[in-house]
């Protein structure tokens, strides 16, 4: 079973993406990256290292390298520095979900991908356009059966 919700996840530290930094990485192709910023009334400021790896068809991806570990990742977490997830020993928020509420992402992201609205109580709506009928009758059953499990569910708490 997931643990409690008020474990923290890494939703709760901001976040630092090597993405918001790919303009300045093409132009300037630096083997580290400057960063300053406030933390708890704290400032900070020290470079961050970067790893360049070569992609299939030329040009490189970028990564940071953690300042703890060294490990490359794509993305930093502020917990006093920036760090990766792996140094924070935190999980993703969506391992901290009950089983009840895992079905209800799911059948939410089912709805959304078939163009439905939200929520389990609308219906079934049509089927996407250029959507072929077998993919729409394959994912159709996963809702349904989902369905069916929320409805156990909700009468198993009742």
């Amino acid at each position: 079973m997931p643990a409690i919700a008020t474990t923290s996840s890494l939703n709760d530290y901001p976040r630092l993406s090597i993405s918001s930094y790919l303009e300045q990485l093409r132009i300037t192709q630096p083997d580290s990256l400057p960063v300053s910023y406030k933390h708890k009334g704290k400032h900070h400021s020290y470079n961050i290292e970067l790893a360049k790896t070569s992609c299939n068809y030329g040009n490189y991806r970028y990564w940071f390298l953690c300042p703890s570990c060294s490990k490359r990742t794509g993305v930093l977490y502020c917990a006093g520095t920036y760090v990766c997830r792996h140094c924070l020993s935190v999980p993703y928020g969506s391992q901290l979900q009950q089983p009840i509420d895992r079905l209800f992402s799911r059948a939410d992201a089912i709805r959304q991908r078939l163009g439905w609205q939200s929520g389990v109580a609308h219906g079934i709506g049509e089927r996407p356009k250029g959507m072929h009928q077998r993919t729409f009758n394959r994912i159709l059953l996963e809702y349904q059966q989902l369905e069916q499990k929320l409805i156990g569910a909700h009468y198993a708490t009742t």
